[in-house]
């Protein structure tokens, strides 16, 4: 079993490998700049940490700022499937693959989706209970459907479910209306930022047990002294994060 995490920009779905920033000059503050992490592996990663790490003889890592966000709502996660017993009064209007994604919201807006699952309804008869993690700070969570992997067009919002605490919605099939799974995370703010940054420091940040599928936020930045030599100086860092 292996360790996996996926890095995204701040709006919580492009996909990042690396980030730079643009050049600053000393005695400057860099814009603080979210992230988020999620678990793409096959188990628990256990007592997780974040480190500010040096990169070969570069002075980067002592100028790199950062701390986890708390405000942010995450998708949910764990979602899984199940079919109900025959004539349990689905309504479906053909058998085949159905395929879902959840989403979470607040007062503010609405996650990202979470990972897609699917499942064969084999029976029109049949009823689909989906069954998911919840995720602190939720109002709810929305259910989303479609017959192709992916692809959630205009109207494939199948149910809005109520309140933080629910992790279970039962589908007969019936109609989707108007709504898809939205292309950020604005559940602490719009765009550009998506949020506001805390106070962020060079102490370790500590993220506890990540199940798979699930999701944190962490905000980054730069401080340059005063008196820092600005030519042939990349000023590179990393974050690392590790199991403890």
């Amino acid at each position: 079993m292996s360790g996996m995490m996926k890095h995204f920009a701040n709006d919580g779905v492009e996909q990042i490998t690396s980030e730079e920033w643009e050049l600053i000059h000393a005695g400057d503050l860099s814009t603080a700049l979210k992230y988020f992490a999620q678990n793409a592996g096959d188990r628990t990663l256990e007592d997780l940490i974040g480190e500010i790490a040096a990169v070969g003889t570069t002075d980067g890592s002592g100028m790199a700022r950062f701390a986890l966000e708390s405000v942010t709502v995450m998708p949910p996660y764990g979602a899984e499937l199940a079919l109900g017993a025959p004539s349990g009064g689905g309504t479906w209007g053909s058998t085949g693959l159905k395929y879902y994604m959840l989403t979470a919201y607040n007062g503010t807006g609405e996650t990202q989706p979470c990972d897609e699952a699917s499942i064969n309804v084999d029976d029109t008869t049949k009823k689909v209970t989906l069954t998911w993690e919840t995720v602190a700070g939720a109002s709810g969570y929305k259910v989303y459907r479609t017959t192709t992997p992916g692809d959630y067009g205009a109207s494939s919002l199948r149910a809005t479910v109520s309140g933080g605490s629910s992790d279970s919605y039962e589908d007969d099939g019936g109609a989707l209306s108007s709504g898809t799974p939205p292309t950020a995370n604005t559940t602490a703010g719009p765009a550009p930022g998506y949020g506001t940054p805390p106070t962020l420091n060079t102490s370790p940040i500590d993220i506890g047990d990540l199940e798979i599928g699930q999701y944190f936020a962490y905000w980054v930045n730069w401080v340059v002294p005063n008196g820092t030599p600005e030519d042939g100086n990349p000023r590179l860092f990393t974050i690392d994060f590790s199991e403890t």
